[in-house]
């Protein structure tokens, strides 16, 4: 039968002095000077035993641990993978040490394991934590050795009332309330070790009321953590005026919190947005309501963010090209025509697109709707965000040169009132009256008023679209019953684009630009809200391309495909 080794014996022992970790030892025992072969095998399983891991305070069937047997070939052990040799070893050093702290955990592991008497190793591994918890209080290293002490009390206290061992499992009730007591009276913030006690004595069906409530106080000054132990003590008042009392202070520690850091960007909007979370949550409309309030009153340019970019330097040869597209234009009508296209590039579906973006940059990203602002977070059916990312940039890019063809077609024709309104109107979509209006769009982006130019393009945009599609596709649904009739908005008419037969690559274009609130533009509801300042010179340029598209097959210039059939 084996023997204990003296010298893994005394190595163990060494290892063991003012450790706060099994690893620690670990890694001295390793490094001790053993050369014997009864040695070595010993000493072999004792690091087997110190490097498995008992995930948490639960079920101690989750040990596992990982092991090294040559430079970076590391490799996972779970328990029932031990050997019986192993076990004797264990089982002989857990008799023969004199440190609580190795006995607890030789005993716990032999527990599980089904090696041995069982009282006597649910004793010795409950006992064992119990000795080592004021050992790690005492160590130089004071942070992991009161993390590692709670955890020791913490798997004593689980092991004592699962397996029925009433004075151990007060033993270990009385040992974490006086730390609770010690580290709450402590300058020193220890909130997580605080939580993780408290989080053990509810186990053992202790009342952790007023420890909550001191814990809430005394962590008043980390809106985290005092929210977590008002929830902690939420749990011990199952309802009545005291129950709404700590829902109330757990929204008001969020908003309070908010208030504080009025000027800290991002930190402020997550503070209000958890409010207004929680307060929904808990059934508190009033406080909801000024959670809400508060975040329409955020202004997104306080959020922090720095945007890191560098200038877009377009060749100048490529705007040459486009003015020369410009300069073979036969009369202005010709010229604005020619400032579209009849499949717009943004939108084209390459099939090599799907494996370019694989990788970091199809990861899903919550995004900021700076109108409230609040987080939001497409559907999972909702198009690869760096897909939409990519288009808008390149409708940005389209307006660029949109903008300069403009500005050129000015210079070359420099157009009268009267020679716009000829050129943009239509007898059933673009009246004389209405033209004339969209004429002074035009004249408005050439004389540097955009706001102006975008606020009149918008709504005959709209209408222009409507009249088109009018003899193709059903926009307006009659009235039924007390239900009034209704005409299709801006959104379902472009939508009902693929259906009357334009390209599905513009319906998608103009969605972006003028009518999604998430990843687009949004043009039309920001400028006509007044949601942003005026737009930038490109973006209106693209409005009014919209515009020019639309009327260029309302005049024949461009030829639309056949009318999708509806669904038998």
């Amino acid at each position: 039968m084996p023997q204990v080794d003296p010298d893994v014996l005394g190595a163990l022992m060494e290892a063991a002095k003012d450790a706060v970790s099994y690893e620690a030892m670990a890694l001295v025992l390793a490094a001790a000077d053993i050369d014997t072969n009864t040695a070595v095998e010993q000493r072999a399983a004792l690091l087997a035993a110190l490097r498995l891991r008992l995930p948490g305070t639960g079920k101690a069937q989750g040990f596992t641990g990982t092991f090294f047997g040559g430079p970076r070939r590391p490799w996972s052990v779970s328990l029932p993978e031990v050997t019986a040799d192993q076990l004797k070893i264990w089982s002989m050093y857990a008799d023969a040490v004199s440190d609580p702290f190795v006995r607890g955990r030789l005993h716990h592991l032999l527990l599980v394991a089904g090696h041995g008497h069982k009282p006597d190793r649910i004793r010795g591994a409950a006992s064992g934590y119990l000795g080592a918890a004021p050992l790690l209080l005492a160590a130089p290293e004071r942070v992991p050795g009161l993390a590692l002490a709670t955890e020791c009390l913490r798997w004593a206290g689980e092991l004592a009332r699962t397996f029925n061992q009433s004075d151990l499992r007060k033993h270990a009730t009385e040992s974490m309330v006086a730390l609770a007591e010690r580290v709450l009276g402590d300058p020193e913030d220890e909130p997580r070790v605080v939580d993780s006690l408290l989080q053990g004595l509810r186990t053992q069906d202790y009342d952790i009321t007023g420890l909550a409530e001191r814990a809430a106080h005394r962590y008043a000054s980390d809106v985290y953590a005092q929210v977590d132990f008002l929830k902690l003590l939420r749990g011990e008042v199952t309802s009545g005026p005291r129950r709404t009392d700590i829902d109330t202070a757990i929204v008001n520690a969020f908003l309070d919190a908010a208030d504080a850091d009025v000027n800290t960007g991002f930190r402020r909007l997550h503070l209000l947005t958890r409010a207004a979370t929680e307060a929904r949550d808990l059934g508190l409309p009033e406080l909801r309501v000024r959670a809400e309030m508060a975040l329409q009153h955020t202004d997104p340019n306080s959020l922090g963010w720095t945007r890191i970019g560098r200038e877009l330097k377009i060749p100048r040869a490529l705007f040459e090209m486009t003015r020369a597209h410009i300069d073979a234009a036969a009369d202005l009508r010709d010229a604005l025509w020619r400032t579209t296209e009849d499949v717009h590039p943004a939108m084209r579906e390459r099939a090599d697109d799907a494996r370019e973006q694989e990788g970091l940059l199809r990861i899903p990203r919550t995004r900021i709707n700076t109108v409230g602002p609040v987080q939001v977070t497409p559907p999972a059916a909702a198009d690869d965000d760096h897909t939409v990312e990519l288009q808008v940039r390149v409708l940005d890019a389209l307006g660029i040169f949109t903008a300069d063809q403009l500005d050129h077609i000015q210079e070359r024709f420099v157009p009268a009132e009267a020679e716009l309104i000829a050129a943009l109107a239509h007898g059933t979509v673009l009246p004389e009256p209405r033209a004339r209006t969209l004429a002074h769009a035009f004249r408005y982006f050439w004389l540097g008023e955009f706001d102006a130019s975008a606020c009149i393009a918008l709504p005959q945009v709209e209408q222009i679209l409507r009249q088109l599609l009018r003899p193709r596709v059903p926009i307006v649904s009659v009235a039924k019953g007390q239900t009034p009739g209704t005409v299709d908005q801006l959104g379902g008419l472009i939508r009902s684009m693929p259906a009357a037969g334009y390209p599905a690559d513009w319906s998608r274009a103009l969605e972006l630009l003028l009518i999604d609130p998430d990843r687009g533009m949004n043009l039309r509801n920001n400028v006509c809200h007044g949601l942003i300042d005026t737009p930038p010179k490109h973006r209106v340029a693209l409005i009014l391309q919209a515009a020019i598209y639309l009327l260029s097959h309302a005049h024949g210039y461009r030829t639309l495909a056949p009318m999708a059939r509806p669904a038998p």
